[in-house]
């Protein structure tokens, strides 16, 4: 029995130090601009979302609403300014708040691994103007397997998810279903989130969000060479609470579907010819009836939101040179229900259709240099329903009655590669890529007291030219990357603060929020150190850091008088220790963040004070079974990350903090 047990200990011990140095191994293959994030780091975290999950990374932080639904923020970009896709497919955010951001409609179950790309580096994907975030999920294992995932926690989270599949030489199939549910968590004083925003008494410790997830995916081989696969998910969010904000969702419902055929060794030119479809649909309904605001009604604000889109992507492998086709619709709608303002159509149904052309050439020049080069063309038309749209609001603010723009722009870039010694390489890309204002930024259009908040329809697409450098040090046992990036963005986007400029009746304000574009520059970097100090010890950290400054058009009518962007995070840096004797193993992380004093004036904005938290894990797998445990913020620090007062119209202008001490255990069963 003991020898039994001491070749467990001698096999698990090896197992586990190989992983670690394979992802290690993995990560140093990666272009230096490139990163990723595994299902192991996932699955030892204490993270609800894949927001909160990737913010592990140098170089990404998240927005804060509630207790799940983590908004992705990549070098200083957010929402548009960076393309998240799961598995390709384009997944749009309903709530004009971004209750529901495309990473919130993934289940951690169904992740494989998590691909972000930094800075305009994408090609196959339009949009990506400074980044890509793609979401890799799961496909069928050869053979019969059954994986049992449970979480539970403090606040009274669970997440259960049982994954079945099977698959061999010719058919593979996999069905996954999960339930994640939590009450609202307390920060460092000991307070529920709840407490903060105007919440009736019987909601304070109500649910925080329940969530049912299922998906399945079938695949097959009809003949050689080729392969099919078809994917369904359904995810049903209920009772998701936003102290950030004015409503909570009621519900936010999703489909996603999307199809793969692929021919592989077609001629000794055409080496493969990949085609993609895709439909994704989002159903969302927000309102305050758990707030005082609704007083003795159901409630007294509302919005009904839908997003879809539908697209594809043609795509042929000639082995140095890809070529591809891309095309997708986006439709928005959202109707907002507001007490003596009636029924308001603020995303008055407009579609955005695009369509591209691109290509990407890779080639190893010398032993030691390799070029990747891109080129991509566009033409994007967005156009909102005319008996929708509000145009005496575009009037009175933009001057303009405008409900239909059609864009087309290039995008390209150049990256070279070049190995000084074994194991250390250098990178320098420039590259440009644009991306299209959204419905909300052009045709937004919403009467309020006050102020009103209105799109403009006048917006250029926004186009980052950006230079990159970097150094990697890899060898068996050590990673070591640091980046650095200058950004100029010709006509970013902001929020601002627009003055009326014509008199219009039924326009009674005379100042509205709006969106305008501004140059911009944003510069920074990121280190990243992963390292093997001994067999069972293991050395992780990092340093995030990112600047942004925008041009000023101070005075009437757009008032832009400070010069800071918003929503810009500070310096961070993190730094964990790992033992690891592959049976078990505990790992002491601590996680720093500067002030955050560099805010947007004119947007309410206000400094956020730094922090420092300390967090442990201990875990161990036998037999199929894996279990990890640990408390995050051991020492019950209350703190806030950087937050922006800019998510009007229905910000609360409430901080949400962080999660006070959390306890936390994951267990998996593998077969």
């Amino acid at each position: 029995m003991k020898k039994a047990f001491l070749l467990t200990a001698i096999v698990s011990f090896g197992y586990a130090q190989e992983i670690l140095l394979k992802e290690v191994e993995l990560k140093a293959k990666k272009e230096t601009f490139k990163d990723s994030l595994e299902i192991r780091e996932i699955r030892e975290s204490s993270a609800k979302d894949v927001g909160e999950a990737l913010t592990k990374l140098e170089g990404i932080w998240k927005v804060r609403k509630g207790g799940i639904a983590n908004d992705v923020v990549l070098r200083g970009f957010y929402r548009d300014n960076i393309n998240v896709l799961i598995g390709d497919d384009r997944v749009y955010a309903a709530c004009p708040n971004r209750m529901d951001p495309p990473a919130f409609h993934v289940d951690f179950s169904q992740v494989e691994k998590i691909e972000v790309i930094k800075g305009p580096f994408d090609i196959r994907h339009q949009g990506s103007m400074a980044g890509l975030v793609n979401i890799i999920t799961k496909k069928p294992e050869k053979g019969f397997h059954l994986k049992l995932n449970a979480s539970a926690g403090s606040f009274n989270f669970i997440n259960l998810s049982p994954v079945v599949s099977y698959a061999d030489d010719k058919l593979g199939i996999l069905v996954g279903y999960s339930y994640r549910y939590s009450k609202p968590y307390k920060d460092g004083d000991g307070k529920r989130i709840t407490e903060y925003a105007n919440y009736k008494p019987q909601f304070i410790n109500s649910k925080a969000f329940e969530i049912n997830t299922y998906w399945t995916k079938l695949g097959f081989k009809p003949i050689k060479n080729h392969s099919v696969e078809f994917s369904y998910t359904k995810q049903d969010a209920r009772h998701v609470l936003y102290p950030y904000l004015r409503m909570d969702a009621i519900y936010d419902k999703t489909d996603r579907f999307n199809m793969n055929y692929q021919i592989d060794g077609i001629s000794d030119m055409l080496k493969s010819l990949k085609f993609h479809f895709y439909y994704t649909k989002v159903d969302h309904w927000m309102d305050d009836r758990y707030r005082t605001s609704a007083g003795m009604g159901l409630w007294s604000m509302a919005t009904d939101a839908k997003s879809k889109t539908y697209g594809g992507k043609l795509e042929a492998n000639l082995g140095d040179l890809t070529l591809g086709f891309e095309a997708y619709k986006r439709n928005w709608d959202a109707i907002n229900y507001m007490g003596m303002m009636g029924t308001q159509f603020v995303i008055p149904n407009v579609d955005t259709d695009s369509f591209g052309l691109y290509g990407e050439y890779k080639k190893n020049l010398s032993d030691r240099l390799r070029l990747v080069a891109g080129l991509r063309l566009d033409a994007t038309k967005t156009k909102a329903d005319s008996s929708k749209a509000n145009t005496n609001l575009y009037f009175a603010y933009k001057n303009t009655r405008s409900t239909s723009k059609t864009d087309t722009y290039p995008s390209g870039n150049v990256q070279l590669f070049y190995e000084l010694q074994k194991g250390t390489e250098l990178f320098v890309g420039l590259g440009h890529s644009v991306r299209v204002p959204d419905a909300q930024e052009r045709y937004f259009a919403l009467r309020r007291m006050g102020t009103d908040w209105v799109g403009n329809p006048e917006l250029k697409p926004s186009k980052n030219t950006e230079l990159d450098l970097g150094i990697k040090h890899s060898t068996d046992k050590a990673l070591i990357k640091a980046t650095a990036f200058y950004s100029y963005v010709q006509d970013y986007i902001t929020v601002h603060n627009q003055s009326k400029v014509n008199n219009v009746p039924g326009v009674m304000n005379s100042r509205a929020r709006s969106y305008e574009n501004v140059n911009a520059q944003f510069f920074g970097g990121e280190v990243d150190l992963r390292l093997s100090l001994t067999q069972e010890l293991f050395l992780f950290g990092g340093m995030s850091y990112v600047q942004a400054r925008k041009e000023t058009k101070p005075g009437f009518p757009k008032n832009i008088n400070s010069s800071r962007v918003a929503e810009i995070p500070p310096l961070k840096t993190r730094l964990a220790l790992r033992y690891d004797k592959g049976m078990y193993f505990g790992e002491v992380e601590t996680i720093l963040s500067a002030t955050q004093n560099r805010v947007d004036t004119d947007l309410r904005e206000e400094k956020t004070s730094g922090y420092g938290v300390v967090n442990v894990k201990v875990g161990g797998n036998f037999k199929g079974f894996t279990i990890n445990a640990g408390i995050d913020n051991v020492f019950d620090k209350k703190y806030y990350e950087y937050l922006s007062y800019q998510r009007d119209p229905f910000a609360t202008g409430v901080k949400v903090p962080e999660p006070g001490r959390t306890f936390y255990v994951n267990v998996s069963y593998t077969f």
